[in-house]
């Protein structure tokens, strides 16, 4: 069900088990051939699939699309807020779904800079607060909880998984919303530092935080011009299964009692 197209009441009525899904995205550059739109655009495909698959088993947010993209503002187009704010923002909105007696929550998140402020926000909750405390707060990144959708063997990737405005993420557009992708203007950008502990592109052993503009002169990085509809397709369908997976036994996890102090 989708929480925006209900009434008050219809959402007050609802079992409070029932998961609700928040996805959420960003306005932020992607290279050259993509739109500012790409996160908020690929959540929202796979919510909507999410949706599609579980039907009333479920309650589903519109996707947020503002995100904590300063990183990237040095390209125009980014439109962001601070991790900061962003962490309120997400504390305000789960307060929300708490007062509508919903216990189970999760976060769908389509951007990575989402990830450490949607964090802070959900452990500060819990630390705060004895009702988030007995509730369920959850949150995970598409590609993260699809993983293995997402595996170069598996769809013949050519690099080894997501990075910024990528392969995958331009194979995913291709399958969403071909009409705003423009392969002719795609970059692929050689790695500005590549090291045992830590690539720019995939992740390491170690975190680094730097803005983009250090990063890539196009905004973009990996290999776009790999991307194909095809791909995009076979990730999204195998993203929106695993997700479906979770929610499904999310539902019926069991109350946590406290079991301590003793």
């Amino acid at each position: 069900m989708l929480w925006n197209e209900l009434p008050w009441p219809a959402i007050a009525s609802q079992n409070p088990d029932t998961p609700v899904v928040i996805p959420l995205g960003s306005c932020e550059q992607h290279g050259h051939h993509l739109p500012v739109f790409v996160d908020t655009l690929q959540v929202q495909a796979v919510a909507d699939g999410v949706e599609r698959a579980l039907g009333p088993r479920v309650l589903i947010l519109p996707a947020v699309w503002l995100g904590s993209s300063h990183h990237h503002s040095d390209y125009s187009g980014t439109i962001s807020v601070s991790p900061e704010l962003y962490t309120s923002l997400i504390k305000e909105i789960v307060r929300s779904v708490l007062r509508a007696r919903f216990k189970r929550i999760f976060f769908l998140n389509g951007h990575g800079g989402n990830e450490i402020p949607v964090a802070q926000a959900l452990a500060a909750l819990v630390a705060e607060s004895d009702e988030a405390d007995q509730a369920y707060l959850a949150y995970a990144s598409w590609w993260s909880l699809g993983k293995a959708a997402l595996a170069p063997e598996k769809i013949k990737l050519t690099t080894p998984g997501i990075s910024h405005a990528c392969e995958v993420e331009t194979s995913m557009m291709l399958a969403i919303r071909p009409d705003l992708v423009n392969l002719a203007k795609a970059i692929e950008p050689s790695p500005v530092l590549s090291s045992e502990f830590f690539n720019f592109e995939y992740g390491g052993k170690v975190s680094v935080f730097r803005r983009y503009h250090r990063l890539t002169s196009s905004g973009n990085m990996g290999a776009p011009k790999a991307a194909t509809k095809e791909k995009g397709e076979a990730m999204l369908a195998g993203v929106i299964v695993d997700v479906v997976r979770f929610l499904e036994e999310f539902a019926k996890w069991p109350d946590l009692p406290k079991v301590g102090p003793k």
